[in-house]
């Protein structure tokens, strides 16, 4: 490349990631800040957090949807007209706040009026932001730059986002800034991502015939996925997101009811698809699948004869789920497709996620009397 085709692809590449990293952030920073919004009117209960994890898995199927169908039936430049104008609308939504006529909860079916005030107050700005992932990295792959071919790299990096803007919140947003400010400060970040998602968009529109790249990538010799290789992404999804409301719900109700206890586990869940994601990751994959039997001993001995401190306990379910998480993320990267299909995958990833999360969030508490869904999950 020459001097100024460097620098293109430089600016490229530092927009994308920029993107991908702030809209994650902002996606993960609303859980917990708005979680909060609505708790005093529901108190402090732990099923408040599994419902409200099952919304946003819910809408993070949504926008994995859209983002699919937008890159498989309207691709290039028309996406990029279309996805500035959702971004644009949920902006007008702004600044975050409980929506009107959703006062008292009702005495029964808290979980789906809960589901219903997400929705009405969160749901346009949460699911502009949830089909940002797949979509921004569906348009770097049909990029020109060097590294488009294997795009997924970017997945890591809106991980590393959300992993930090769930750190923080609890850290050094919540203790130190008003409720109404922190409102304010999102909706800030909301208007720079905007600004750099339509950055991401000029860059290509300027710079690459989308119609001969999406050409190509329709030629490809790559296999498009099979409903064997979905049910398999779906799967594999599914155990670790119903294990990460299981688990918080376990320890909250069995070990110990901490405040925002439940950052911790979506932390490391987030985490998990960080490592899987990298070219070279940290914990390699092999390694987590043979570590995997030891960890299910631990929790077996934990759990006929618990010994240790409260901490000592939390640690073991905690590390139990991490181990496990890594290992079924792990395979997810493994059986990952060609990346004009990513697309595809994200959507059968999230779907699984949704499933896991409804099976463990809704449904389980009424099936079970005490949270039997979490030694289920561990068997599956």
């Amino acid at each position: 490349l020459t001097r100024e085709g460097e620098m293109r692809h430089w600016r490229l590449l530092a927009t994308f990631i920029a993107s991908v990293f702030l809209s994650a952030a902002l996606l993960f920073a609303v859980q917990p800040m708005f979680t909060k919004m609505v708790l005093p009117r529901l108190g402090g209960a732990p099923s408040v957090w599994s419902v409200a994890m099952v919304f946003f898995q819910s809408a993070l199927l949504a926008g994995y949807a859209y983002a699919h169908l937008l890159t498989r039936y309207l691709p290039g430049r028309v996406s990029i007209v279309i996805h500035l104008a959702v971004m644009i609308a949920a902006f007008f939504a702004l600044p975050l706040a409980i929506a009107a006529g959703w006062g008292r909860p009702p005495t029964s079916g808290q979980a789906f009026w809960l589901l219903g005030l997400f929705t009405a107050s969160i749901g346009l700005p949460f699911f502009a932001l949830a089909a940002n992932g797949p979509l921004l990295q569906a348009w770097f792959a049909r990029s020109d730059h060097r590294a488009a071919k294997d795009p997924y790299f970017l997945y890591a990096a809106s991980n590393v986002g959300s992993f930090i803007a769930l750190l923080s919140y609890p850290i050094l947003i919540e203790p130190f800034i008003p409720l109404s400010n922190e409102t304010r400060l999102w909706s800030i970040g909301f208007t720079i991502l905007m600004v750099l998602i339509g950055g991401c968009g000029a860059l290509l529109w300027r710079s690459f015939d989308y119609s001969a790249v999406d050409a190509a990538a329709g030629t490809s010799e790559a296999a498009p996925p099979t409903w064997r290789d979905a049910v398999s992404w779906a799967s594999f999804a599914a155990v670790p997101a119903g294990l990460l409301v299981a688990v918080t719900a376990h320890i909250s109700t069995d070990v110990a009811a901490v405040p925002l206890l439940w950052v911790l586990p979506l932390a490391l869940y987030l985490l998990t698809f960080v490592i899987v994601f990298q070219s070279q990751p940290i914990i390699p994959h092999w390694l987590a699948v043979n570590a995997q039997p030891f960890f299910i001993l631990l929790l077996l001995v934990q759990f006929i004869d618990p010994v240790g401190t409260i901490t000592w306990a939390v640690a073991i379910h905690i590390g139990v789920f991490f181990m496990f998480a890594l290992v079924c993320h792990g395979e997810l990267v493994q059986r990952r497709p060609a990346p004009h299909h990513l697309t595809a995958f994200y959507l059968w990833m999230s779907a699984g996620g949704m499933i896991g999360g409804i099976a463990a969030g809704l449904v389980a508490p009424y099936v079970f009397n005490w949270v039997a869904e979490y030694p289920i999950l561990i068997v599956l």
